[in-house]
């Protein structure tokens, strides 16, 4: 009996995995993209910057962290300058949420900061390529399964990128497969292409 039921569950699990499927045509994502910082090193900015770096802050009572990523342009034009970490950033990360990404730009004269998705967004402008986009879509809480076809590939559109991508919940453990359409701008619109995995474990970090 306890076998039969074994194989009954793995059926159940099987039969939902397989109910998720994706249109022909498209390319699974290489795992190399989970990284962020390929993402980051891939970025073509919407114009040319006198210099610009993109930066993770962890904010501490006893010592603030800072990390340049990746830094672009004239580094002793930006030495007669002071930059000064946001308040608050994008990637809000470290749970309970004390670090943060960020970039610092020059621009006519002055330091500008991007704190958000949106300037973020009309930072890298125009989508060059598909780290771009992963990486707009990162941001909005959406991330790709390296191991699923269905939740982590692309196809090259006249006007930007279709992707599946991952939206992933801790508790219950959840993985759905969402289908994106993001233009040259970095516009885009989700579509639920259904759930490929759930659990009864709740994911703690």
């Amino acid at each position: 009996m306890k076998k039969i039921s074994i194989l009954i569950l793995l059926s159940l699990i099987s039969c939902g995995k397989n109910s998720v499927r994706i249109e022909s045509g498209f390319t699974k994502i290489n795992h190399e993209y989970q990284d962020r910082n390929k993402l980051i090193e891939l970025i073509k900015p919407n114009k040319e910057y006198v210099y610009w770096e993109y930066a993770t802050f962890t904010p501490d009572s006893y010592k603030s962290q800072k990390e340049v990523i990746r830094k672009c342009g004239d580094t002793l034009i930006r030495n007669n300058y002071t930059f000064y970490p946001p308040e608050s950033g994008f990637f809000t990360e470290c749970l309970p949420g004390t670090c943060f990404s960020y970039v610092t730009y020059i621009e006519n004269d002055d330091v500008h900061y991007v704190t958000d998705e949106v300037e973020m967004k009309k930072f890298i402008g125009k989508i060059d390529n598909l780290a771009e986009a992963i990486l707009i879509l990162h941001m909005y809480d959406l991330w790709f399964d390296p191991k699923e076809k269905k939740a982590g590939s692309f196809k090259k559109t006249n006007n930007g990128f279709e992707l599946y991508m991952m939206k992933y919940k801790r508790c219950p453990e959840t993985k759905e497969s969402i289908k994106v359409e993001i233009d040259s701008i970095g516009n885009f619109k989700l579509k639920s292409n259904g759930i490929y995995y759930k659990s009864n474990n709740c994911m703690m970090s």
